[in-house]
Formats: C-alpha cells, sequence, structure tokens
C-alpha cells in the first residue's frame, strides 16, 4: 500500500491527515473533530474511499486526534 501518494491525495481534497497502513487497510487521522466534520459529506467520503482503492486499500478508517497530543493515550490503557 502506498501511504505517502494517499496522503498526498487526501490533500488535494483539502484533507489534513496522517496516514497508516494496516495491510489492505488505510486508518485516517485527523487532527480533531472539526476536521472530521469535513468527512460527513457522502460524496467526499467515496472520493476517498476512492483514492484509497487506487492505492491498493480495501478498507479505510476514521481516526480523531487530539490536537495538543495525537498520540495520547485512551483513558484506561
Amino acid at each position: 500500500m502506498t501511504v505517502h501518494p494517499f496522503t498526498i491525495a487526501l490533500a488535494s481534497l483539502g484533507i489534513e491527515a496522517r496516514v497508516e497502513a494496516r495491510d489492505a487497510l488505510a486508518v485516517i487521522t485527523v487532527p480533531n473533530a472539526d476536521a472530521a466534520a469535513r468527512l460527513r459529506d457522502a460524496s467526499l467520503r467515496r472520493a476517498v474511499v476512492a483514492l484509497a482503492a487506487t492505492r491498493g486499500f480495501t478498507t479505510v478508517a476514521l481516526e480523531i486526534g487530539n490536537a495538543a497530543d495525537d498520540r495520547a493515550p485512551l483513558s484506561g490503557h
């Protein structure tokens, strides 16, 4: 799977995100809930999935990061 080109393609759609490949799963981490809100638009989500497919991903997951610390552990972990 090609993470860097997918990240660039997302940026061309105006989506600031970090992408992590987990086999054929693309985990897209956006910096905060405001950034994730853009992905409520169904046509934008379809575009993201289509871009992911052209780069070898079969599934896309969205993760909302914490603007202060995007690697902060979950409570209890």
